[in-house]
């Protein structure tokens, strides 16, 4: 073995001694190191490194001994060998203690030049080979720290039987598993089965690098993907397994994402810093026209309008300057020449490892929402034109019902006066047939004034506001029943559990009065009349309805039974003015419900009508 550069430190107090080894033992790679006392060999050995120390036993002030002593004693150079080198016949004696204070050997005067060497070389080379085993076992140590705190799994796997052998603490960290439940299994029985029999064949194949991607079963029951780096030799796997599982799902989801964005309806497509198009997707073939290989041999601009091209020369650099840009209106042209919009987004995406950057984009064509919107615009100008109309007319419409209401009451008032008058004064001489007539006269006129009352009430109610409270609907039914003067005869009421709702007392009273007279009236020729009321949930509204047994209707006629004057019934059968249920429906609808009926004719009809819950 290669002896390699020594540091070898002489100590006597007689400097020809000195001379006298340093010339026997001289070689290329030694140096050497002199000392005169044991004070100056002591300062040496602690300040330099030394390989080996030949020491005199016998010197004035300090001898060999002590000095060996206080070597050995030194953290910094206790294991240096130590070569005592003394006279034969006098200092033999000494030989025992010298070897008890940490002497390897001695050297006996006077000096045997072979042997002499001989001890020389036999202990430099030991020193080297101590020197070698304590790096190796720092080295080992090192690698064992670092392979330990690796992330990576590192182990030896038999190449026949695939047990582990050895391994660090990344697969406890990584898979849960302990030491124990690893050493007892083999790689098979933590694979998927799909991965153990292609594990297995690959095992069989006998290459000297092996390299593939597996899943493993965590003991938590999960899985992580690992990507295996093996070298085989004599008989064993030695590997790195990595955690790659971020990766895959990363992968997994990249490749969903470009599935997505492959089978996007949007135009999206990246180009380069020249405009170069590297990318295109089929909602771009839709909007566009061109196909993804004809689109990859084009320039962005080849869709640009001439007279914006200048401002999208302007938006491209702010985008190359890293600006992102979001839903921008903007037009383009298709491959058969038409101008679209669209909402223009695009942003700035850069490599990691390269300085070339492209932009990616994406379109959506808003054309035909264009012009749908311009057809909405449109209408709602004409819509508002037209409401104003109608409020116009409403007011009109208002004003002359209660202008006519108003100026009728005099003439009625007048005709009731002078009725009344004949009957007071000419009843007597009357015979019966002018009788007949006059209370004929009396009696339409009495029914002009409930018209008139209800035109007016019907009028009033567009400029009425609702001032809602609490309303509690079983008691208002009842009230209402209970308080109804009606020339019909009233029928059973039965009534459900009826939640309250927030309402227009008055308003909501005038609804039922109206609803429950009329099914008084029209079920009053039946020789059992019976009027039902109750009510239930529907689309976060409260829904009401009032049934009766009587007379019913044609649902033919469905559409005209809330219209002001709209009868169906004549005025032999029933009595009315038509603008009852107009009232209905007009205070429903401030409300914010509606009002509807169902009905067979001589089976009964139901009338609902619906109120928001608040």
């Amino acid at each position: 073995m290669k002896e390699g550069k020594a540091t070898i430190l002489i100590v006597d107090d007689i400097a020809s001694n000195i001379y006298a080894l340093e010339n026997l033992l001289a070689k290329e790679n030694r140096t050497f190191l002199n000392a005169t006392s044991g004070n100056e060999g002591l300062k040496i050995a602690l300040s330099t490194k030394v390989d080996l120390i030949i020491l005199d036993v016998m010197m004035p002030e300090m001898d060999g001994f002590e000095v060996a002593n206080m070597l050995k004693s030194n953290k910094r150079t206790k294991d240096i060998p130590i070569l005592f080198a003394s006279a034969e016949m006098t200092e033999q004696k000494n030989i025992v203690k010298g070897l008890e204070e940490g002497a390897i050997d001695y050297l006996f005067k006077p000096l045997d030049p072979e042997i002499t060497r001989a001890k020389v070389n036999v202990l430099l080379r030991l020193e080297l080979q101590r020197k070698e085993l304590i790096e190796n076992n720092i080295a080992l140590e090192k690698s064992s720290i670092l392979i330990n705190n690796c992330f990576d799994i590192i182990c030896t796997i038999d190449a026949d039987t695939l047990q582990f052998e050895e391994y660090n603490l990344a697969v406890n960290t990584l898979l849960g598993y302990t030491p124990e439940e690893i050493a007892t299994n083999s790689l098979l029985f933590f694979l998927t089965p799909e991965d153990k029999e292609r594990i297995l064949h690959l095992s069989k194949l006998k290459q000297d690098k092996v390299s593939f991607e597996t899943e493993i079963c965590c003991k938590d029951g999960s899985f992580k993907w690992l990507h295996w780096n093996i070298a085989v030799k004599n008989g064993k796997w030695f590997c790195n397994a990595r955690d790659i599982t971020e990766l895959k799902e990363a992968e997994q989801l990249k490749y969903y994402l470009s599935a997505v964005v492959k089978q996007s309806d949007d135009a999206i497509y990246l180009h380069d810093e020249t405009g170069t198009i590297i990318s295109w997707n089929l909602g771009a073939e839709k909007i566009y026209g061109y196909s993804e290989n004809e689109a990859l041999l084009m320039n962005m601009r080849d869709t640009v309008p001439p007279e914006i091209f200048e401002d999208t020369e302007i938006l491209i650099k702010r985008i190359l300057a890293g600006e992102r840009i979001d839903n921008l209106e903007t037009k383009r042209i298709t491959k058969d020449g038409r101008r679209i919009d669209v909402l223009f987004s695009a942003s700035l995406l850069t490599e990691s490892d390269n300085a070339d950057k492209s932009i990616a984009i994406t379109e959506r064509d808003i054309t035909e929402r264009k012009l749908a919107d311009e057809e909405i615009k449109r209408l709602n100008e004409n819509l508002q034109g037209n409401i104003l109309q109608l409020e116009s007319a409403n007011k009109e419409l208002e004003s002359f019902s209660y202008s006519v209401s108003h100026d009728l009451r005099a003439p009625l008032r007048a005709l009731n006066s002078y009725t009344q008058i004949i009957e007071d004064e000419f009843e007597q001489t009357m015979d019966p047939e002018a009788i007949k007539l006059l209370n004929n006269i009396k009696r339409n006129s009495h029914k002009m004034g409930v018209l008139i009352d209800d035109l007016l009430a019907f009028s009033r109610l567009g400029k009425q506001t609702v001032q809602k409270n609490t309303v509690h609907m079983k008691d208002l039914i009842e009230s209402v029943y209970n308080e109804l003067e009606t020339p019909y005869t009233k029928g059973k009421l039965t009534i459900e559990k009826l939640p309250d709702i927030e309402a227009d007392y008055n308003l909501l009273k005038q609804v039922v009065i109206n609803l429950i007279s009329n099914a008084v009236k029209y079920s009053s020729k039946n020789a059992a009349p019976v009027i039902h009321v109750g009510a239930y949930d529907e689309n976060n509204q409260t829904v009401y309805f009032i049934k009766d047994n009587g007379v019913g209707f044609n649902m033919e006629y469905m559409d005209k039974l809330f219209g002001v004057f709209q009868r169906l019934h004549s005025n032999k059968e029933f009595e009315g003015t038509g603008v009852g249920l107009a009232i209905v429906s007009r205070i429903v609808a401030k409300h914010g419900g509606r009002v509807w009926a169902e009905a067979k004719v001589n089976e009964g009809a139901v009338f609902y009508f619906s109120l928001p819950k608040e």
